[in-house]
């Protein structure tokens, strides 16, 4: 009910044509003091993008987490008198900022005119901490949105075998834009994450070798990760991923990877390749361990009777396409087929108490 709730208000709003959508971005995604930033917004709206402005607030954080508020002013603005759907802005900060810094940006849009005259609004904001963070052995936020408690948190971390922290720096913020971001049934309420980094690194081990090496080694400040639904070992070594722990390894490049694992952990999908983990959740699923089951609920979950099938050999069934991001992981990020797509809706909503 509730997804159907969710769909029906995003539908309602996409038909009358004033609903905004931003990904507001920032370049690095962890600073040091006085490095340059580049601020970008990608902003689409049905009824046209009329107006951006761009604010910030810097304030300062102590060792002990204390963030003493600065005050926000406004530092770019940008008009539109055709009303484009879709615009792209940059705004350097060349200064940069200081160190013990917690920077807060915040991109106001104002759309074109609906049908009736009027105009809608949308404000978005990120904050972000300069290096080297003060709070000792805590994750660094380096894209935060909003309460801990009612958004998805995801910390990153670096593997022992990280050789390059600035290509690593850069992968996190590739994994929170070409990841997170592009995924079409995650846009629409992408102000429900926090990204994190963390200060101390992990282990990752080759499925394979479990029974020589061990599982995922985890970091020494685990206690202070432990509210982060998805915690992501991120390492250069080609090996073969999985979940253990609490905790899933990646590629550092592999954004299919990403959101296949984190589909597991964030939103509670199962596998959908033959030889994965299987099961059937009492909402939403994406498994069903009949076929009766999946040719039932199917036409309620965007596909028909005749979509489910067996996954391979394994008495499990699905009503997914193969190419949805449950069958696949890698490199390449595929798309939530709407079965799944409805049970990220649904897990997004319910975590923030909706």
């Amino acid at each position: 009910m509730r997804d159907h709730l969710v769909f029906i208000t995003f539908l309602g709003c996409m038909t009358l044509g004033g609903c905004v959508t931003t990904i507001p971005l920032h370049d690095p995604i962890y600073p040091n003091a006085s490095t340059a930033i580049s601020y970008s917004l990608e902003a689409r709206s049905g009824a046209g993008i009329h107006r951006i402005e761009l604010y910030e607030m810097v304030s300062t954080i102590d060792a002990a987490g204390t963030v003493t508020p600065g005050t926000e002013t406004r530092i770019q603005e940008w008009d539109f008198p055709a009303d484009p759907s879709t615009v792209t802005v940059n705004f350097s900060q060349a200064s940069g900022y200081p160190t013990n810094r917690l920077v807060t940006y915040r991109f106001w849009v104002q759309t074109g005119r609906w049908w009736w005259g009027g105009r809608s609004t949308r404000s978005h904001d990120v904050s972000f901490a300069t290096s080297p963070y003060p709070v000792s052995n805590q994750p660094i936020p380096v894209y935060a949105q909003g309460d801990v408690e009612k958004v998805f948190d995801v910390v990153f971390i670096p593997d022992t075998d990280i050789t390059n922290m600035v290509t690593f720096r850069s992968h996190v913020r590739s994994m929170i834009r070409d990841a997170v971001f592009a995924e079409p049934s995650i846009l629409p309420w992408n102000t429900n994450f926090n990204f994190y980094i963390n200060p101390a690194t992990g282990t990752a081990t080759d499925y394979d070798r479990i029974a020589t090496d061990g599982t995922h080694q985890i970091p020494s400040n685990w206690a202070n990760i432990s509210f982060a639904e998805a915690k992501v070992l991120m390492h250069q070594n080609n090996l073969r991923d999985y979940a253990s722990g609490g905790l899933f390894s990646t590629e550092q490049q592999n954004r299919g990877t990403m959101m296949h694992e984190g589909g597991h952990g964030m939103f509670g999908l199962a596998d959908e390749y033959d030889g994965g983990v299987h099961w059937e959740a009492a909402e939403l699923p994406n498994n069903w361990d009949t076929l009766a089951g999946a040719q039932t609920d199917a036409p309620s979950r965007g596909k028909t009777a005749s979509d489910a099938r067996e996954i391979g050999t394994s008495g499990w069934f699905k009503i997914c396409v193969d190419s949805c991001q449950m069958d696949t992981s890698g490199l390449i990020r595929n798309d939530y087929d709407e079965p799944d797509a409805q049970r990220v809706r649904s897990e997004i909503f319910k975590n923030a108490g909706l």
